[in-house]
């Protein structure tokens, strides 16, 4: 494991619009980290595969409005 993978939790907070209790959140919830010492690392690829991917609530309210306007025609 090579330091130069991951990335430091104070650097994701500079780098990302997120807070430390949405990091902390995050794990909870299976975004994969490492304890280096003192510091919890990500790797970025980790980071943006948890932030970016779409959310099922979104996705179902726009199938379903999509749905309904296709009844409506």
């Amino acid at each position: 494991m090579k330091l130069t993978e991951y990335i430091r939790e104070k650097d994701v907070l500079e780098l990302w619009p997120l807070s430390k209790a949405t990091l902390i959140r995050a794990r909870k919830k299976g975004l994969p980290f490492v304890r280096l010492g003192a510091y919890v690392c990500y790797r970025p690829e980790d980071l943006e595969t948890f932030f970016c991917k779409p959310r099922s609530w979104k996705s179902e309210a726009t199938e379903s409005k999509e749905g309904n306007q296709d009844d409506q025609k």
